[in-house]
Formats: structure tokens, C-alpha cells, sequence
């Protein structure tokens, strides 16, 4: 019976002994949905796989096992949706970074494809410096760069190449008018 009884004791001092690392996060969520309000009305939402915390300086989160953002309007629209296989918010910038595989579809079905691109939450812009690729129907838009609006509802490609499908009526009544 004296066995039992000291093989289940909890030994306080082994137990703060352990350390946890000055690099792990301070809290650690699965499976997470956030949402972001401004005066009372939903802004975006935000969803990941797995999102780490860090509290201490430099204090920021990091998603990971995918991403998604979703950018409402004043009326509760969806406008727009932002995926990417990580990111990073860092909170005093007021930022957040995307990474890897980068898709971002606005209210028109207009589609940018990029490996990184930056939010800036007090200026209300997304942009990048990598290559883009933008699909607007049937034309092409690739570049290196591009500045828009957080909701990609207009938008600056920077360094442009591509193809731009035009109609032939379009041509003609082009000509006609010269």
C-alpha cells in the first residue's frame, strides 16, 4: 500500500522544472476563426489551421496550415476572400504578411496569384514587390508588383506583361469613330 501511495505523488520540483522555450508561443489555437469589428459591424474574418501567439517582444501571430481572409463591407458583404498556406500579423505595424501560394478574389471574380503579399491595416492597401498574376475573364495580367485597395477592388500591376483579349467589334467601332 506505501508503494501506491508514493508512485502517484506529484513532485512539484521536477514539475517547475521544466522549461519551455523562449521561443515558443504563448498560446497555441486549432482550428480558429476570428472576427475583426469596426463600430459594431464585421470587417473581415479571419481562418486558419493553427495559430501561435507570441505575447513577449516582438509580439506577433503566426498562422500556419492555411489561411483565409475575408473582407466585408459596411453592409455585411463579402467583397473579397484571401488564401495563402501561412502568414504573420504583426500587431505595432499593423500589418499582416501572406506567404505561399498567395489567391486573392475580389467581388468581380478578378483573381491575383502570388507567392507574398502584405495587408496594411491603417492605409487600407495590399501590395507586393514578387511576380503576379492576375486573371480577369479571359486575359492574362502577369507583373512584378502590384499595389490595391485591402479589398483588391481597384488595383496598379507594376512592370505589366500579358494578354488582353480585345473584340473585333470593339476594333471597328474603334476605327470607325477616328
Amino acid at each position: 500500500m506505501l508503494c501506491a501511495i508514493t508512485s502517484c505523488k506529484n513532485d512539484l520540483d521536477r514539475v517547475a522544472a521544466i522549461e519551455v522555450a523562449s521561443t515558443s508561443p504563448d498560446r497555441i489555437t486549432h482550428d480558429a476563426e476570428y472576427f475583426y469589428t469596426d463600430s459594431g459591424l464585421v470587417r473581415n474574418r479571419l481562418r486558419a489551421g493553427r495559430i501561435d501567439d507570441w505575447a513577449a517582444d516582438p509580439k506577433r501571430t503566426e498562422l500556419s496550415e492555411g489561411v483565409e481572409l475575408v473582407f466585408f463591407d459596411r453592409n455585411g458583404v463579402q467583397q473579397s476572400v484571401l488564401t495563402a498556406r501561412r502568414g504573420r500579423i504583426l500587431p505595432k505595424e499593423k500589418r499582416m504578411e501572406m506567404y505561399e501560394q498567395v489567391v486573392f478574389v475580389n467581388v468581380k471574380g478578378e483573381r491575383l496569384e502570388t507567392e507574398q503579399l502584405t495587408w496594411k491595416e491603417d492605409s487600407a492597401r495590399v501590395y507586393t514587390d514578387k511576380a503576379v498574376r492576375v486573371q480577369r475573364g479571359p486575359d492574362v495580367i502577369h507583373g512584378l508588383g502590384l499595389d490595391a485597395a485591402e479589398d483588391f477592388s481597384n488595383y496598379v500591376i507594376h512592370r505589366i506583361t500579358g494578354q488582353i483579349y480585345v473584340q473585333d467589334d470593339t476594333l471597328a467601332a474603334d476605327a470607325e469613330g477616328e
